[in-house]
């Protein structure tokens, strides 16, 4: 029986954060500790494809999941007030599970994505989860961002949903390396494998610049616990500020690289 849970496709970038998600994070960070401006999240539908399938076998797990991005129209803040936005984000939790449909969850970015996710007691993380090291934080960052473009920018094909079913494999192989996420079907078989290796970052092409910043929602007072929903990551959206600096600074750029180009070439002896 296939159940939506923590290897169950949940991958989600998303094509709108709209450029304005307030409070964004730029990038991942290395602590665990709450942040000091969480942004919170209503997450209030869920969809993804269901086409394709993994099982996660490992210590305690034995399960057989959908393997996929998940899209959620979402507003900022506790409820369904406002603009709603699309985000679409991977899992990166194989502990806990969520539904599909109407969901009405509320999340937010208190925590950074440092754990494994694994639950023991009510308090988060009381002795059970294993930390992630900067290269595997940092692998999983590149994944979703990949994912992402690919989600965005490539044509619908079973070979585009092959590629997302992997991509979101892989994410958990890397998060959780004493256990196999293995698909039945041997294209994303083949490429779980390659994406979770050490050659991973030759594979990431075709879409442009891939970066590692992401953001990492939880359920909103609930991570790390038993009765949390999955959580998830997707790539970061720079602030409203951000985005202005740096079109201030293409700007800049701009305007040196024309004044260079009414300047004669200079020769140095």
């Amino acid at each position: 029986m296939f159940q939506c849970q923590a290897g169950l496709s949940q991958a989600f970038s998303f094509r709108a954060l709209k450029a304005a998600v307030p409070g964004a994070a730029l990038a991942l960070g290395l602590a665990a500790a709450p942040s000091a401006h969480a942004v919170e999240y209503f997450l209030q539908t869920a969809t993804m494809d269901t086409s394709r399938t993994a099982t996660i076998v490992g210590p305690g797990m034995n399960a057989h999941v959908y393997a996929a991005p998940i899209k959620f129209t979402a507003f900022e803040g506790t409820s369904a007030v406002g603009d709603s936005f699309d985000i679409v984000g991977f899992c990166v939790d194989i502990f806990h599970s969520i539904s599909l449909g109407t969901i009405n969850l509320k999340y937010d970015d208190t925590y950074e994505l440092t754990p494994d996710s694994k639950y023991t007691t009510t308090p988060p993380f009381a002795g059970g989860a294993t930390l992630l090291s900067n290269t595997q934080i940092l692998q999983v960052g590149r994944l979703v961002n990949y994912g992402t473009l690919v989600f965005n920018q490539a044509p619908s094909s079973n070979a585009k949903k092959d590629k997302l079913a992997a991509l979101q494999g892989a994410i958990w192989q890397v998060i959780n390396p004493t256990y196999t996420v293995a698909s039945s079907n041997s294209s994303v078989n083949t490429l779980i494998g390659q994406y979770a290796g050490a050659g991973y970052n030759s594979l990431l092409t075709g879409h442009g610049h891939v970066h590692s910043g992401i953001t990492f929602i939880s359920e909103t007072g609930k991570y790390g616990t038993k009765s949390a929903r999955q959580s998830f990551a997707f790539a970061a959206v720079p602030e409203p500020a951000t985005w202005a600096l740096m079109i201030g600074g293409f700007a800049m750029a701009g305007a040196v690289l024309r004044r260079s180009r009414s300047q004669p070439a200079r020769i140095a002896a």
